[in-house]
């Protein structure tokens, strides 16, 4: 059985972020999507800090800045 990777980050840049996340939320660009272990959110960033989050139906999860900024950076 294969190990689940709790700590990695997948983002699929322009993903369906409207599945998770109805409204964009004034104050944050939505992005795409957002996948740690098995949660899977709309991937945000917002607008004032330049803070990447995910959302799901309203609710913000802060997102390691370090992994995000690696995961944009594969191909």
């Amino acid at each position: 059985m294969g190990k689940i990777e709790r700590g990695r980050i997948y983002i699929s840049a322009g993903g369906s972020w409207k599945l998770y996340q109805r409204h964009a939320p004034e104050g944050w660009d939505m992005l795409g999507t957002v996948q740690r272990g098995l949660e899977i959110g709309a991937l945000a960033r917002n607008r004032e800090t330049g803070e990447y989050a995910q959302m799901n139906a309203g609710a913000v999860r802060a997102l390691d800045q370090r992994k995000v900024a690696a995961a944009l950076q594969q191909p």
